[in-house]
């Protein structure tokens, strides 16, 4: 996976913490049409190994190539991948299983999918949400964290905060598509 370095730095103009423009995601829409690609080669990246990058800054060898290129600075990572998000089960678990729900997560789960190709990569994603939303918050981590089976970009990733002001070279990273992905569900739970 790769995220994106810089892809604050519109809202540093504006704002002098960069999670700032994390919670401004959640007044953008995500969109079908015209949506963004990212496609960043993708190496295996446990959630343990992101955990371990939030919680003590240090990534291994297969990490620390996606931080590099991913045009966000360490600490925008780390505070992206933690940033918690306050949702209700009901709302998010309604939204997933609502036409626009499935809509989104067809869009997210384009060129993101099981690696098992027996599971059904819209249906492994929403389990991830749901349970990583049981105690009314959700997370990047915690979406990881909550994945049933092991993910992997296979072609053209889709990010769900297409409006954002952001570098190509985060618009391409797959660690912007799990920085948007929290904030993006929190903007649309209560959209059916």
């Amino acid at each position: 996976m790769v995220f994106p370095a810089g892809a604050l730095v519109p809202c540093r103009r504006f704002w002098s913490r960069p999670v700032v423009c994390l919670l401004l995601l959640g007044l953008t829409a995500w969109g079908l049409p015209g949506e963004v690609r990212a496609g960043d080669p993708f190496e295996k990246v446990s959630a343990e190994d992101i955990s371990r990058f939030v919680k003590t800054g240090q990534a291994d060898r297969t990490l620390e190539p996606l931080i590099d290129s991913s045009g966000w600075t360490r600490a925008e990572l780390r505070a992206g991948l933690q940033k918690s998000y306050r949702v209700s089960l009901r709302s998010i678990y309604g939204f997933l299983h609502s036409s626009a729900g499935e809509r989104f997560l067809d869009f997210v789960t384009s060129g993101y999918a099981p690696r098992s190709p027996n599971v059904n990569p819209s249906t492994a994603l929403r389990a991830a949400i749901t349970k990583d939303a049981s105690d009314g918050s959700i997370s990047a981590l915690g979406i990881m964290e909550a994945l049933p089976v092991d993910f992997s970009v296979s072609g053209g990733l889709s990010i769900c905060a297409r409006q954002m002001d952001i570098s190509s070279r985060q618009r391409t990273s797959a660690l912007s598509y799990y920085l948007f992905l929290p904030a993006c569900l929190h903007a649309s739970q209560n959209v059916r």
